[in-house]
């Protein structure tokens, strides 16, 4: 370990800080660009920070300078390789190995938290969002509570943060109603700021709330009355959740696909229709069924072609044989009439 300078130590208490030796390897040394003052921009290795001020040992020597980032006319952390591979992982939706990268990372880099663009808090958001994609309430709650920089978040990540916090609350089954009234005051306050999957995911809460009124034995049997509503607005919230992720279809989604599908398949009527039309129905057949008939299957069908979900549940392919496409009517109907036009045609001649 190098040694370190009077005139180190004394720029340290001149700052009010206490001394704080080089990182380690372990602890993650980062490299950073900065301009100071008149100087050129430069890149500088940190060996530390306190607060908002960073540390570094000066060009050629062993002693250890401060510098508050304020003082910077340029600053910025470099993007450190673990880190990178982590963030590679989250954007390529390998989710599992990515949290696990990005969690390592979140805490090798705590001691730079306070510094903007620090990766512990670049980490810690990544991780935030994996955690919510897979579901995985109990490691979000802990990821919230223990988020580095959590104050000094801004915009969207500060949004995401906020709306974590209240997602994490599903960790907890007696409390959906609370986290449903808090989901909807979010969305009320925050409707032109939010990003779609944070959208997303307030959606998912109320939706997942309205479902839980909907008993299991209601599901196998039949949804009774006083549950339709709830019902209804479940399956509703559910393909909010899903459509505002534009086609991104993380596990969260893929549960709000599944649970929207037998919400509708208990409805009153839809069993007993479907049980009576197992193959391609006519047009007759599918105008004549209950609407949630009708939306369940095509429902079914756009999981089955456009998600490729079946193996997610064996109703899917159940349902998705009997949907009727009237784009073939269509085709039938104009080359029909394209073959009557012929035949006047002729008739003319």
């Amino acid at each position: 370990m190098k040694t370190y300078t009077m005139f180190g130590l004394a720029l340290a208490a001149l700052c009010g800080m206490e001394y704080a030796p080089a990182q380690d390897a372990a602890a993650g040394k980062l490299e950073a660009v900065v301009q100071m003052g008149g100087k050129k921009r430069t890149k500088i290795q940190l060996a530390g920070a306190q607060g908002e001020n960073i540390l570094f040992a000066q060009k050629g020597t062993d002693q250890l300078l401060s510098q508050p980032v304020s003082g910077c006319k340029v600053f910025y952390i470099m993007t450190p390789a673990d880190l990178a591979s982590a963030l590679q992982d989250y954007r390529s939706d390998d989710l599992a190995d990515a949290r696990k990268k990005l969690s390592a990372c979140r805490l090798k880099y705590a001691a730079y938290a306070a510094l903007p663009g620090n990766p512990s808090t670049t980490a810690a958001v990544a991780e935030m969002d994996c955690c919510a994609r897979l579901m995985d309430w109990k490691a979000l709650d802990e990821v919230c509570r223990a988020f580095p920089g959590a104050n000094s978040l801004a915009g969207p990540d500060k949004l995401r943060y906020q709306a974590a916090k209240i997602l994490a609350k599903l960790k907890d089954p007696a409390g959906l109603d609370a986290a449903k009234d808090d989901a909807a005051k979010f969305i009320k306050g925050n409707i032109k700021k939010m990003d779609s999957e944070t959208y997303a995911w307030m959606r998912y809460i109320v939706a997942s709330s309205y479902a839980a009124k909907v008993p299991a034995a209601e599901l196998q049997g039949g949804i009774s009355e006083k549950n339709q509503e709830a019902a209804s607005k479940a399956v509703d919230n559910f393909c909010q959740c899903v459509m505002s992720v534009h086609g991104n279809i993380w596990p969260m989604q893929k549960d709000a696909l599944v649970k929207s599908l037998h919400l509708l398949y208990a409805m009153p009527g839809v069993k007993e229709y479907a049980a009576r039309n197992r193959t391609i129905l006519s047009a007759g057949a599918w105008n004549g069924g209950p609407a949630d008939f009708r939306d369940a299957v095509a429902l079914a069908y756009m999981m089955k072609n456009l998600y490729e979900m079946s193996s997610a549940d064996p109703l899917i392919d159940e349902l998705a044989g009997s949907f009727y496409n009237a784009a073939k009517d269509r085709k039938a109907a104009a080359e029909a009439e394209a073959e009557g036009g012929e035949e006047k045609k002729e008739e003319a001649k």
